[in-house]
């Protein structure tokens, strides 16, 4: 059975994150600019009433907004909270308009209409279906009167106005101004919220319509996609060529596309098809995977087990094993672009991913230098060589793998910096801290001879070919040490994580 979260809430999740910071956006200028109102009113129309009340409630309410705007704009937050948030941003600012009114003419005060300029925010940067918007804009108008009838049990103003018949008529018919607000403004914000899933449908490339963005990186974006003729999801890779800083990105673009389909390793990712549309973007699909990055998992969980860390570039090694051998390069080898997926019942799958930058050398082309100051990569994972111009070739990619295996077992790479240029002087002079002393505990010592041959600054001194490696990382395979049930119930519990923050950016094997 297959246990996933949805990705196709990526865009939804995004939008309401966007809707909450336009919305808290507005707040943070707009709340505080009612002031010079409540200032008016305080001292032309209702002297008697205390100054000191609004600025207290205007200042909570302030912080209120802040506090969420700067919450929106966390990556960890769960959308339940979002969504709470958000909510609760209306609400406030509801109930403390209808309290500052109790200091201004009671149930009769013009602040009344405070409410429907609430709602008109709420529509305007909030679209949602109308039985959704109506709900939350019907409990924002029921704060008014919540509060009156609150104050009445202390004001006996307020109760003498709910007693006087021709009084609470004319507070009525008043008040019906506001449920009409949030009548129009639920109807309103569904014709908003309607147009841009008719939009949303209408985002088609070819037989493939665009449903959720699930990535983004330097050449463009990915998006899940469905494919209408054979009926499957796909991810698509665009790169829109309007406007491109680089002429020469439809060409790397096509070179990728190239590349990665003259691959059959199960452990390449497979690329479909590649085509571009009229209007100037290019695209590639290709197989939609669910699971993560070793970058995302890096992130979230820290160094590997060393059994599992090993797996993985076995794995890895299998794909490049192929591309070499066929002419490629892949010259950007990371955590980011080892994505580990579910292959029936092996849950820890690798999948080699992004042969943007590849290098491809057909059979009797002369070897050709890389142009000096030209840097494609990753700097942290490049190989030092290749920052002196020199030509990128199996050995590069060997001290990728190096890299990224100790990433995996310590939790970063091996040379890392502020900036570009320390990053270049570490990766050029500087030796690694064993993995031992990094990780702080004991590691296999054939393990650390293999890390430290491929992270060799001359490229002689590597392992000459990925199949030499391979044998040499497939010697140190452990089962016992990370099982199949191990991975199948890390997986489990990373999806119960991500379901319980209801934050999700992509599916997860199970």
């Amino acid at each position: 059975m297959r246990c996933a979260v949805n990705p196709e809430r990526a865009a939804d999740d995004e939008g309401q994150r966007r809707a909450l910071r336009r919305a808290t956006y507005i707040g943070l200028w707009g709340w505080p600019g009612f002031f010079l109102l409540d200032l008016y009113m305080v001292t032309w129309v209702y002297p008697d009433a205390p100054l000191w009340h609004f600025v207290a409630l205007r200042l909570v309410e302030q912080a209120v907004i802040v506090t969420v705007y700067r919450m929106s704009l966390r990556k960890d937050v769960s959308m339940r909270r979002i969504a709470a948030a958000r909510e609760l941003v209306f609400l406030v600012g509801a109930l403390f308009i209808s309290a500052m009114a109790l200091d201004l003419g009671g149930l009769r005060s013009v602040y009344m209409d405070g409410l429907s300029v609430i709602m008109l925010v709420r529509c305007v940067v909030v679209p949602a279906p109308w039985w959704s918007a109506l709900r939350s804009l019907a409990l924002l108008a029921l704060a008014y009167p919540l509060v009156m009838g609150a104050a009445a049990v202390f004001s006996a103003s307020i109760r003498a106005t709910l007693l006087d018949a021709p009084a609470l008529a004319g507070v009525a018919g008043h008040y019906v101004f506001v449920l009409a607000s949030a009548l129009v403004g639920a109807l309103s914000s569904h014709l908003v919220w309607s147009a841009q899933q008719q939009v949303y449908q209408a985002r088609k490339l070819g037989r493939y319509r665009l449903e959720a963005r699930i990535g983004q990186g330097g050449m463009g974006e990915v998006w899940l996609a469905w494919d209408e003729t054979l009926r499957r999801k796909v991810a698509i890779k665009l790169l829109r060529t309007q406007g491109a800083p680089e002429p020469a990105a439809p060409r790397r673009f096509h070179r990728e596309a190239h590349a990665a389909s003259m691959l059959s390793s199960p452990h390449t990712i497979r690329i479909f098809d590649f085509g571009a549309s009229d209007d100037g973007i290019y695209y590639i699909a290709m197989e939609y995977l669910p699971g993560a990055d070793l970058g995302a998992l890096l992130a979230a969980y820290g160094p590997m087990p060393v059994p599992r860390a090993v797996r993985f570039i076995a794995q890895a090694c299998e794909s490049l094993v192929e591309a070499h051998e066929a002419g490629i390069i892949h010259r950007d080898i990371k955590p980011q672009n080892l994505f580990v997926t579910r292959a029936g019942d092996d849950h820890d799958f690798v999948k080699l991913l992004d042969f943007g930058i590849a290098r491809v050398v057909p059979t009797g082309e002369p070897v050709s230098r890389t142009r000096t100051g030209v840097v494609r990569g990753t700097p942290e994972y490049m190989a030092p060589e290749l920052f002196c111009g020199e030509q990128a070739d199996a050995r590069s990619d060997i001290y990728g793998l190096g890299v990224t295996l100790y990433a995996l077992l310590t939790g970063g790479p091996p040379f890392e910096g502020s900036s570009l240029a320390q990053v270049i002087a570490a990766q050029l002079s500087q030796q690694p801290t064993p993995l031992s002393a990094r990780r702080k505990e004991p590691v296999p010592a054939h393990l650390e001879a293999i890390v430290l041959r491929c992270l060799e600054k001359d490229p002689s001194a590597r392992f000459q070919s990925v199949r030499d490696l391979a044998g040499a990382v497939r010697a140190l395979a452990d089962d016992t040490g990370w099982s199949a049930r191990d991975a199948e119930r890390f997986w489990r519990d990373h999806v119960a994580q991500l379901a319980m923050r209801e934050a999700p950016t992509q599916e997860a094997p199970a």
